[in-house]
């Protein structure tokens, strides 16, 4: 079960280290600090950046909040579990809510929000959504096309929050997920027999030679070497971030094959 601990925003990563190191091992299976894929304009193109979805929270996956809580106790800075306070003052811990729950599941790519993809009819109305933000359209409080983002007010944890989206457009370069979503990808096949290098490996450092993730270096999970498609790994804030990439765009770092 997920539970949600509160603290001052800027201090989750701190604390969520922290609770790390305190934590008995096999208490709780994951903490990390869900994201979401922030889009920055500037002179014209557009670059992913990665920021916190839900600042002031993190979250932990874990069926013994007991121990989590007394952990959480022993932290110096401020926290604390959401849930509801008994008649005697202590608090009964509960865990996020089945339809928190859904709504999370509905964003989430192993913890982050992607970007979505918008199209605009000439007329100003949203004509098409692809990506997270697409079931939740009719929420949206303020469309700022130009800045690349979204405002959706939505019930989530107790209140109404408004929570940011990052958007792309057709008119920016291509992400590769978008391009298999919409069956655009072309199919390459190898002869069989014959193996394909493209200068790419498991293990690789690597920067998105387009600019479009900034100086951010990524960690190459897998390769597929016949549709020239690379799976990036990194870990922010204890979230695993994870995008398919085109291999033409990415420039190699280091390479613990070549350079140890």
């Amino acid at each position: 079960m997920w539970y949600v601990v509160q603290t001052k925003s800027g201090d989750e990563e701190d604390i969520r280290q922290l609770f790390d190191r305190m934590v008995t091992e096999g208490t709780c299976r994951r903490s990390f600090v869900p994201l979401y894929e922030e889009v920055r304009r500037s002179h014209g193109v557009c670059r992913i950046y990665f920021r916190r979805f839900f600042p002031g929270y993190l979250f932990l996956d874990t069926e013994d909040p007991e121990t989590v809580f007394r952990t959480l106790r022993r932290i110096p800075e401020f926290t604390r579990l959401l849930g509801s306070k008994e008649s005697d003052g202590t608090i009964s811990f509960v865990p996020v809510g089945l339809e928190d729950e859904a709504f999370l599941n509905s964003l989430l790519d192993e913890g982050i929000v992607h970007v979505s993809l918008i199209r605009m009819a000439k007329s100003g109305r949203i004509e098409h959504i692809i990506g997270p933000l697409a079931k939740y359209r009719n929420h949206i409080t303020k469309l700022d096309i130009p800045h690349r983002r979204a405002i959706v007010e939505t019930e989530i944890f107790g209140r109404k929050r408004r929570i940011r989206f990052g958007l792309w457009t057709e008119s920016d370069p291509p992400l590769q997920w978008f391009t298999e979503r919409m069956g655009l990808e072309q199919e390459a096949a190898l002869d069989e027999g014959i193996a394909v290098d493209i200068g790419i490996r498991s293990g690789d450092q690597v920067i998105d030679a387009s600019g479009l993730y900034g100086d951010q270096v990524f960690t190459v999970g897998s390769v597929d070497a016949a549709r020239r498609i690379v799976t990036v790994d990194t870990e922010m804030f204890g979230t695993r971030v994870r995008i398919r990439m085109k291999a033409d765009d990415l420039s190699r770092v280091s390479s613990p094959l070549y350079d140890s």
